[in-house]
């Protein structure tokens, strides 16, 4: 890290650049994990299609820019939070449980009748896996 001066913000601009940090430096975790990982689940299937020079170059890039962020970090004496991660595992558990709830046939009138057939095994199969994502612990 360079050494810069130190700027004391207000402490409302402190939390929001704080919040904006913490925001784009996950979206960069987030960039780099695509592409170092395969990702291919059930559901998405990313395809490749960055050559591995120009994935090399964002790989520095990202690193840059992370650096950036601690000086950024260091130079305006942003918070650094600690994150539970029972807590983080509760949370992504309650959205799993927000996002099946909504998707029962009931509530996807929206999007036109549901043929009445269908909606006890349907919603039979969105508790299933709601029960299944409940056993996950922390």
């Amino acid at each position: 890290m360079t050494t810069e001066r130190k700027i004391s913000l207000q402490e409302n601009h402190r939390r929001s650049l704080t919040s904006t940090l913490m925001i784009v430096e996950q979206l960069l975790i987030e960039i780099e994990d695509l592409m170092t990982s395969q990702y291919k689940t059930c559901c998405l299937e990313i395809k490749n299609d960055i050559g591995n020079e120009i994935i090399n170059q964002n790989l520095k890039v990202i690193k840059d820019a992370r650096n950036h962020v601690c000086n950024l970090v260091d130079k305006y004496s942003t918070d650094k939070h600690t994150q539970s991660l029972q807590r983080i595992v509760d949370v992504k558990k309650t959205k799993i449980w927000e996002i099946l709830c909504d998707s029962k046939a009931k509530k996807l009138k929206g999007f036109g009748d549901f043929p009445q057939q269908l909606v006890k095994e349907y919603d039979r199969d969105i508790d299933e896996l709601m029960a299944i994502a409940d056993k996950i612990r922390y």
